[in-house]
């Protein structure tokens, strides 16, 4: 369970950044980013990363020790079962899910910078794929391996956006990015139905 934990977490990490709701602001970000001097490039890079870590770290790490004995595994997989369900509907039909905006927990966080902001936000395409590492972090019971696996998901996640900012967004990579966009949500939506049939397998 452990190392299919940490596989997810990288995997999914990485789908993150590809969700529709995340590529417009984190491709801005970039942009900005790489057009600042280095300085502030690094700063802003430190910034999301340090308090994307922290916070992901925080949320798998909480699922581990709370644990899930009172949920069944019959029980997660029909929650991530019909999560995936509204997930492929919401591709056709708009659901006005907020993002979770956790810097606006903070005293004075309007003036927080970008990358602060960025970091300490769940954007609401990305909340499946957040839960899916929840709920196998709560299956583990295993706090320092949750922390661990929130790292992975922080670094994976935040690696395109690494690129863009050192390396910039031509034309070739915008359009790579459109299309990616296009594509992923159906990939999550399997991979909730696949994360589904794991847990219940697991559980059985």
């Amino acid at each position: 369970m452990n190392t299919l934990l940490l596989i997810t977490a990288a995997l999914l990490g990485l789908l993150a950044f590809f969700e529709p709701c995340t590529i417009a602001t984190h491709t801005l970000f970039a942009v900005r980013a790489h057009d600042a001097v280095r300085v502030q490039r690094t700063l802003a890079l430190a910034q999301l990363i340090a308090s994307r870590t922290l916070l992901l770290s925080l949320i798998f790490g909480a699922a581990a020790v709370v644990g899930l004995e009172a949920l069944s595994a019959g029980a997660a997989m029909l929650m991530l079962s019909v999560i995936g369900l509204v997930y492929l509907v919401s591709r056709r039909v708009y659901l006005p899910v907020p993002h979770l905006e956790f810097f606006r927990l903070l005293p004075r966080h309007d003036a927080l910078s970008q990358g602060l902001k960025l970091g300490l936000t769940l954007p609401a395409c990305t909340l499946p794929l957040v839960l899916i590492v929840s709920i196998l972090s709560a299956l583990t019971r295993q706090p320092v391996i949750a922390v661990l696996a929130g790292m992975l998901f922080a670094l994976m996640f935040t690696l395109p956006t690494l690129w863009g900012v050192v390396h910039g967004l031509g034309v070739k990579a915008r359009a790579f990015l459109a299309q990616a966009a296009a594509l992923s949500p159906y990939l999550t939506t399997l991979l909730l139905w696949g994360a589904a049939f794991t847990i219940w397998k697991t559980g059985a």
